[in-house]
C-alpha cells in the first residue's frame, strides 16, 4: 500500500473514532434534551366580594332661569332626596354658565327662599360658588331626612342648562364565599437543557454523528475506487519474456 493509502486509511480510522465517539454522547443524553417541568399553583380558599348599595337621585339635564324681569338677586333649581345616617352622596354636575350648588337640609333650603338669599356654603355640606362643572365624591350624610341639591343663578342675562347625576351610596360590607377545594392551577412547561460542551457546528437538519459517517463512507469509496485502478493497471501491462 503506497504512501497516499495509508494516509486515507489513517484518516478513515480517526473519522470513525470521532463517529462513534458523536453517537455515544448523543446516547448519554450530553445532547439538548427537552424536560416538562409541572408546577401546581393554588389560587385561593375563598372569594371576597364587596357589596354597596346604591340608590339614584337624580340622573338628566337641569335649566335654571335667569333673574330677567324679576326684583330677585337669583333664581334657584332644586332636587330634594331622602336619605338616612350612614349613606353618603356622590354625583357631579356641568353647566352652559356659573352656577352655584349647594346641598343642605331641605330646612335649610326653605329658610334661604324665605330670607331673599342665595344659599351659604357654611351650611351646606358639600358647595361650589359659581362654576361651570363640579364633583361630589362620597359626602356623608350627617343625619337623616329630606335633603336638598340646590343650583343657583344669579345671572340677570342667561338661563343655566346643563346636566346633573347624583346618587346615594351605602356603607359596604365584604361577604367571603370559602370554596369547597382549594382552586388550584396546572402550568406545564417545555425546559430545553443542553451540555455546554457539545456545540458542534453542523448543517441544519443533519447530527454531527451523520455528517461525520458521510465523509467516512466517501472516503472509504475513494480508497476501494483507487486499488481497483491499481489492479486494472497491473493485470493490463505486458509480460517480459
Amino acid at each position: 500500500m503506497g504512501q497516499l493509502g495509508s494516509r486515507t486509511v489513517i484518516l478513515i480510522a480517526l473519522l470513525a473514532f470521532v463517529a462513534v465517539s458523536a453517537l455515544l454522547a448523543e446516547s448519554n443524553g450530553t445532547s439538548p434534551a427537552n424536560l416538562d417541568q409541572v408546577v401546581t399553583v393554588t389560587l385561593g380558599t375563598s372569594l371576597s366580594t364587596y357589596i354597596s348599595q346604591q340608590e339614584p337621585v337624580f340622573n338628566g339635564p337641569f335649566n335654571v332661569l335667569s333673574t330677567t324681569g324679576t326684583n330677585l338677586p337669583c333664581e334657584f333649581w332644586t332636587v330634594n332626596f331622602t336619605a338616612t345616617t350612614g349613606q353618603s352622596l356622590s354625583g357631579n354636575f356641568t353647566s352652559d354658565n356659573p352656577v352655584s350648588f349647594f346641598v343642605v337640609p331641605q330646612a335649610t333650603y326653605q329658610s334661604w327662599v324665605k330670607a331673599g338669599t342665595c344659599g351659604s356654603a357654611a351650611q351646606s355640606i358639600a358647595s361650589q360658588l359659581i362654576a361651570t362643572s363640579y364633583s361630589v365624591n362620597g359626602v356623608a350624610i350627617p343625619s337623616g331626612g329630606t335633603w336638598t341639591i340646590v343650583i343657583v343663578n344669579s345671572s340677570g342675562e342667561k338661563n343655566a342648562e346643563g346636566y346633573l347625576s347624583a346618587y346615594l351610596s351605602t356603607n359596604g360590607f365584604t361577604v367571603a364565599q370559602p370554596f369547597t377545594q382549594p382552586i388550584s392551577g396546572t402550568i406545564t412547561a417545555t425546559i430545553t437543557s443542553t451540555t455546554i460542551l457539545n456545540q458542534p457546528t453542523t448543517i441544519p437538519g443533519f447530527p454531527s454523528a451523520s455528517i461525520i459517517l458521510g465523509i467516512l463512507i466517501g472516503l472509504v469509496v475513494t480508497l476501494i475506487m483507487k486499488r481497483r485502478n491499481r489492479v486494472d493497471t497491473a493485470s493490463g501491462a505486458p509480460n517480459g519474456g
